[in-house]
C-alpha cells in the first residue's frame, strides 16, 4: 500500500525544507507548492490526501487556495490543515469556515505536526467510510421498502423524506405533525409510544419499536425506528410496514404472549423462545439467560406515581431491547423483573461475567422521570447453556436462583448460577435472627483508620469503620450484614449508635491528648443510604456532637457518589443543610459510580475520596495516573482535598504526592485498628 501524499504549501523555502524533510522521514510523500495558484494544479495533478496550506502567500493567498480546492473538492475528502502565527485568530476563524480542518502555529512543532496529520487523515478516511455506508444503506432502504421521517420538536412538524406510499394502504395523508401520529396509533399504545419519544428528544436514546395504528377501521403495525440528531436537535428515523409479517397473529393471541404495558414477550412465550435458540445454538456458543431485576422499585412508585413507574418501566424494556442486540430475546415478567436471553462465544465464568456486565451497562445510564433524575440499582442473575442446563426452564429457573441468592453490594450486582451451590436463603434467615439479636445487644465495634496529610506529615483524621464479630463465623463482611440491616429497617438504630460511640470514641481521644485545639483529629462516619434518606439525619448528628461536647467541624461525613446520585437535587439541598451546621462533607469511592462532573461542581464537598481502584496500578498504569491527576487538578481548582485510599506501599505513596493527593490512607500507614490499639499507634508515630 502505498503511503499518503500530502501536499505542503508555503512560499518560505526554509519552511518547506524544514516540513518536508520531517514529513518525508516520517514515511508520507510530500509534493510541494509556494503559493495558491501552484497548490490548484499540483492538486489535480497529484490528488493528495491532505493539505498543509499557509495563509499569507503572494499570488494567491490560503483563503482562495482552499475556496478553489472546496470546488475541486466538493465532498472535502481531502482534509486541509492551516499554517498560521500563533496569534492569527481571526485568520483561524475564516479558515475553519471555508472548510480548514484543523490549525497549526508557527513556529511549527514537527512532532505536533505529524500527530495532527495523522490524525486528519484517520478523519477523512472515517468520512469516506461514513459516506460508503449511507450508500448502502439506501441501497437496503429500497429493497426493504423503508420509508425516512424527522420530526422537528420546535415547530412540531413531521417531514416525510421519501414518499411513504405504502401508507397510502391505510391512511389517506401521512401525518403531519405528533399529534396526528398520537391520534393514528391504537389507544393502548399511544402513552408507550409517546413516552419513548419524548426519552429520545430528551437524552438522544434511539429507539425501535412496534406500533399498531387504526384509521377509518384500517388496521396496519408498523415499525418505528428513530433517534435524535445531535447536530438539528430533530429526531430522525424510519418506518417499515411489517402488516403482512403479523396478519397471522390475532389481537387476542399477542396479548396472551405479551405484556401489555411494555409490549415484550411474557414468560410462556419467552421460553419458547429459549428453546428455539437452544436448537439453533452452535457447538462454540454460549446461550445465557439472564433474569434483571430493578431494585426498590416501589419506593420510586411510592415518590413519583404509578405513571411515572410506567414511563420508567417502558423505557428500561426498550434499553432492555438494545443490550440483548439482534438475536437476542427480551421478556418482562411480574413487577420489576426482566428477563433476556443472548448468545457469547465460549467464556469462562470470569470473562462471561465481565461481558455480560459489559453488555447491560447501558441500563446504568441517568433516567428523566416526572423532572427527577434517577440512577437506578440492578440485581442479575445469569445461567448457561451447555454448561449449567440444556432445557429452557432449567436456564431460567437457575437465573432466578442466582438472582434471590445474591445480595446487592454495588449499582448492578451479577451472579452466574453455581451447580450445587449452598442454599444461600436458608444461611440468609439465620443470618437474619442473629442480626437483630446483635442490634439488641450492641455486639458491634468501630475500627478506626488514619488518614496522613502528605504536605503537612501528620495524621489529621481518622475513618470509623463498623465491625461485627460473629460468635461463631468471625467476622462478617460489612458488605454482607449492612445491606440485611437495611431490608431490615435495623440500619436507622445501629446508625445512630456509630454516630453516638464515634464522637464518645472522639471525646476521650481528646482527654487522653492524642488531638487538641492546635492538633484537631477529624472523624469519619459512613452513612449508608437508608441513612442519607431518613429525614431526622440533622437531628441525630446535633445530638451526638452535642452529647460528647465535639465541634461539628470535627466529624466528616462520607457518603459514595451512587447514594448522591440517586436523587441528587434533595442530596445538594441536604448537604448545604449539614454544611452549614458545620460537618464536613466527602465524596467516597468516587470514580466508580455515576461521576457525574457536573453533581461534583454543585455538591458542597470538603473532601473526595478517590477509589483503591485508581490507587493500585498506579506505578503501572498510565491510565490511572491520568485519571488521578484530572481528579486532583479539578479539586484543587475547586478548593475540594482529595484523599486517595488504599494506599500499600511506598511507591503508591509517593505517586499520588506528586500527582497533587492531599492525603491518603490505607496499610501502609496501618490497618483499621481499634480505639485502644490506635492510641498507642498514633504515639509511636509521633515519636
Amino acid at each position: 500500500m502505498n503511503p499518503p501524499t500530502l501536499l505542503l504549501v508555503e512560499d518560505t523555502a526554509e519552511i518547506r525544507l524544514l516540513v518536508g524533510r520531517g514529513l518525508r522521514q516520517a514515511g508520507y510523500q510530500v509534493i510541494e507548492a509556494k503559493n495558491g495558484l501552484e497548490a490548484l494544479a499540483q492538486w489535480q495533478a497529484h490528488r493528495p490526501q491532505l493539505v498543509l496550506m499557509d495563509v499569507c502567500m503572494p499570488e494567491m493567498d490560503g483563503f482562495a487556495a482552499m475556496t478553489g480546492l472546496r470546488e475541486l473538492d466538493p465532498e472535502g475528502d481531502c482534509p486541509i490543515i492551516m499554517l498560521t502565527g500563533s496569534d492569527d485568530l481571526s485568520s483561524i476563524e475564516r479558515a475553519f469556515e471555508l472548510g480548514a480542518a484543523d490549525f497549526i502555529t508557527k513556529p511549527i512543532n514537527l512532532s505536533l505536526l505529524k500527530q495532527r496529520v495523522r490524525y486528519a487523515l484517520r478523519g477523512a478516511e472515517r468520512e469516506r467510510e461514513l459516506r460508503h455506508a449511507r450508500s448502502l444503506q439506501e441501497s437496503a432502504r429500497q429493497l426493504a421498502g423503508l420509508c425516512y421521517w424527522e420530526y422537528d420538536p420546535y415547530v412540531q412538524r413531521v417531514n416525510w423524506l421519501n414518499t411513504p406510499s405504502f401508507l397510502e394502504a391505510y391512511i389517506a395523508q401521512p401525518p403531519s405533525d405528533l399529534p396526528a401520529i398520537l391520534a393514528w396509533v391504537v389507544p393502548e399504545e399511544r402513552a408507550r409510544f409517546e413516552a419513548i419519544v419524548i426519552d429520545s428528544l430528551k437524552t438522544g436514546q434511539a429507539f425501535d419499536l412496534e406500533v399498531r395504528c387504526e384509521a377509518q377501521g384500517r388496521f396496519c403495525v408498523l415499525k418505528m425506528m428513530g433517534q435524535k440528531h445531535a447536530q438539528t436537535r430533530r429526531l430522525i428515523g424510519a418506518i417499515q410496514d411489517l402488516t403482512p409479517l403479523r396478519s397471522l397473529e390475532s389481537q387476542a393471541e399477542y396479548l396472551s404472549h405479551h405484556d401489555g404495558l411494555t409490549g415484550l414477550p411474557n414468560r410462556k412465550l419467552f421460553l419458547v423462545g429459549v428453546e428455539a435458540s437452544l436448537e439453533q445454538r452452535a457447538p462454540q456458543q454460549q446461550l445465557w439467560v439472564l433474569v434483571v431485576q430493578i431494585q426498590r422499585l416501589h419506593q420510586i412508585s411510592d415518590v413519583l406515581g404509578v405513571d411515572a413507574t410506567d414511563q420508567l418501566l417502558m423505557l428500561f424494556a426498550q434499553q432492555l431491547q438494545k443490550c440483548a442486540g439482534a438475536h437476542g430475546q427480551v421478556a418482562r415478567f411480574e413487577g420489576s423483573s426482566f428477563a433476556l436471553s443472548c448468545f457469547t462465544p465460549l467464556l469462562s465464568e470470569v470473562e462471561a461475567k465481565r461481558h455480560l456486565q459489559e453488555q447491560l451497562k447501558p441500563l446504568l445510564r441517568q433516567w428523566s422521570l416526572a423532572e427527577q433524575d434517577l440512577i437506578l440499582s440492578l440485581k442479575v442473575g445469569a445461567s448457561a447453556a451447555p454448561d449449567q442446563a440444556h432445557q429452557a426452564y432449567d436456564l431460567l429457573r437457575f437465573a432466578q436462583r442466582a438472582l434471590r441468592a445474591q445480595e446487592a453490594s454495588s449499582q448492578m450486582t451479577l451472579a452466574i448460577y453455581q451447580s450445587g451451590e449452598i442454599d444461600v436463603l436458608a444461611q440468609r434467615l439465620s443470618l437474619e435472627s442473629e442480626l437483630r439479636r446483635a442490634v439488641e445487644q450492641e455486639d458491634f465495634t468501630l475500627a478506626y483508620q488514619p488518614q496522613l496529610n502528605l504536605e503537612q506529615g501528620r495524621v489529621v483524621g481518622v475513618e470509623s469503620l463498623l465491625r461485627w464479630q460473629h460468635p461463631e463465623k468471625g467476622w462478617i463482611s460489612p458488605a454482607v450484614f449492612i445491606p440485611l440491616l437495611e431490608e431490615l429497617g435495623l440500619i436507622h438504630t445501629l446508625g445512630e449508635w456509630v454516630m453516638q460511640h464515634a464522637c464518645w470514641q472522639l471525646s476521650q481521644w481528646q482527654r487522653q491528648g492524642v488531638c487538641s485545639a492546635e492538633q484537631p483529629l477529624r472523624m469519619g462516619i459512613n452513612l449508608s443510604p437508608m441513612q442519607f434518606a431518613q429525614p431526622d439525619l440533622a437531628e441525630q448528628l446535633v445530638r451526638a456532637v452535642s452529647q460528647h461536647q465535639i465541634q461539628p467541624r470535627q466529624i466528616k461525613l462520607e457518603i459514595t457518589e451512587s447514594v448522591a446520585m440517586q436523587d441528587p437535587q434533595a442530596s445538594i439541598a441536604l448537604l448545604h443543610q449539614l454544611r452549614e451546621m458545620g460537618f464536613q462533607i466527602a465524596i467516597d469511592d468516587f470514580g466508580i459510580g455515576f461521576s457525574s462532573l457536573e453533581y461534583l461542581l454543585r455538591f458542597p464537598l470538603d473532601s473526595l475520596k478517590i477509589d483503591r481502584a485508581f490507587v493500585k496500578d498506579i506505578t503501572r498504569g498510565r491510565r490511572d495516573r491520568a485519571i488521578i491527576k484530572a481528579l486532583t487538578s479539578l479539586c484543587q481548582g475547586l478548593n475540594i482535598a482529595t484523599i486517595a485510599e488504599g494506599v500499600e506501599n511506598q511507591r503508591q505513596r509517593d505517586y499520588v504526592d506528586a500527582l497533587g493527593v492531599t492525603e491518603i490512607q490505607g496499610y501502609l500507614l496501618s490497618q483499621p485498628l481499634a480505639a485502644d490499639d490506635f492510641v498507642a499507634w498514633w504515639s509511636a508515630f509521633q515519636a
